[in-house]
């Protein structure tokens, strides 16, 4: 194996792959990237046995083939190679050896067999749905900060998709807190649903930079892929029966209060500085006119009213200040709906038009 790239494309790459490294295994050939060179093409991989990522560069091809090299070191090596117009990679048939030559320098990197590294499937095409790049960002950015980090619940460690028709519904939740979102697809191949974990589908927005352009999500034998200019991501679904979320979602409500998101927002970030002593715990006393934010601990108190419209009753509930903060900060419109029906009922947060997205919290229970 013998070529010449680029350093700026090898250390994009590099970056890009490196993200599938196993980061605990005894498997030595899992902390490893693979390269494959084939024709005009350079083929890096790694994987960790739940996400694989491979991408494909230019390449000046002097010789065919394929090695391994020890994924964190090479990924640190290389980026260091960035402002090189060429590096030479060059493995060593006598000694197994990779010599990268930059410059009038060289260093040599120890290698694995490519023979031992796991093949990565990737000619699946029996469930797939398209839309556009920003839309699948928009809707993970508004679900996955919910998933579960509990390793007893493996389930809920992942966002729920589940295409109908030409919509896209994506569910995440931990059992404090529930969020969903919509958006349309531009295709789908038919209805289904995955469950797909909340690490894979972060990895896959920051492949997407191209607002309007469209991406296609491909689902065969518990596998999703994603292709996306020369990358291309796969990872092994969630296994089992996600939670049914449509019945822990109240349809009546006896308050509904219309608030300013910025400002309820920037109040409850201030709130929540002092509440950090005191499990996160804010209090909201909601009447006619304003609400009132209040956190107490032993370093001070915070005490803010906020203008507000209230339909229904009065209520004061109490809530950990994250979770309310992620929500708004997810949000992103002007004006959010809240509703609510007593101060131990789930508190439900909605668009203040349409039903993009809804965010259930369950409140903390406080003697008042």
């Amino acid at each position: 194996m013998k070529l010449i790239v680029n350093g700026m494309d090898l250390s994009n790459a590099v970056m890009k792959v490196s993200k599938a490294i196993s980061a605990r295994t005894t498997n030595p050939i899992l902390e490893g990237i693979k390269l494959s060179v084939k024709g005009d093409d350079l083929t890096l991989s790694a994987t960790d046995m739940e996400i694989a990522i491979e991408k494909t560069i230019m390449a000046d091809t002097l010789r065919e083939g394929e090695t391994v090299v020890q994924g964190k070191i090479f990924a640190e090596f290389v980026k260091k190679l960035e402002n090189e117009d060429q590096v030479e990679l060059n493995l060593n048939s006598e000694d197994g050896r990779l010599k990268i030559v930059y410059g009038s320098s060289e260093v040599f990197f120890a290698t694995l067999s490519a023979e031992e590294f796991p093949s990565i499937r990737k000619d699946f095409r029996e469930k797939a749905f398209t839309l556009t790049q920003k839309d699948f960002r928009d809707i993970i950015g508004k679900t996955s900060f919910c998933c579960s980090t509990d390793e007893s619940r493996p389930i809920l460690k992942g966002c729920l998709l589940n295409v109908t028709g030409n919509v896209l519904t994506c569910v995440a939740l931990d059992g404090f807190r529930l969020a969903v979102a919509k958006k349309n697809l531009r295709n789908s191949s038919s209805d289904f649903k995955v469950i797909v974990p909340a690490r894979a589908l972060n990895e896959i927005t920051r492949l997407l930079d191209k607002d309007e352009e469209e991406v296609t999500f491909v689902s065969e034998d518990n596998t999703l892929l994603v292709e996306v200019d020369g990358t291309v991501l796969t990872t092994r679904l969630l296994e089992g029966e996600f939670i049914n979320y449509n019945q822990v979602i109240p349809n009546d409500f006896i308050t509904t209060l219309r608030i300013s998101r910025p400002m309820f927002l920037s109040s409850l970030e201030r709130a929540s500085v002092v509440a950090k002593e005191a499990k996160n715990l804010v209090k909201l006393d909601i009447k006619e006119k304003h609400v009132n934010v209040s956190a107490i601990s032993e370093s001070g108190n915070v005490n803010e009213n906020i203008i507000s419209n209230l339909e229904g009753k009065d209520i004061t509930i109490a809530f950990n200040a994250k979770y309310l903060c992620d929500a708004l900060k997810a949000s992103g419109d002007e004006f959010v709906n809240i509703y609510l029906n007593s101060p131990i009922s789930p508190c439900v947060i909605k668009p203040y038009s349409g039903d993009e997205y809804l965010y259930l919290i369950l409140p903390i229970k406080i003697n008042y």
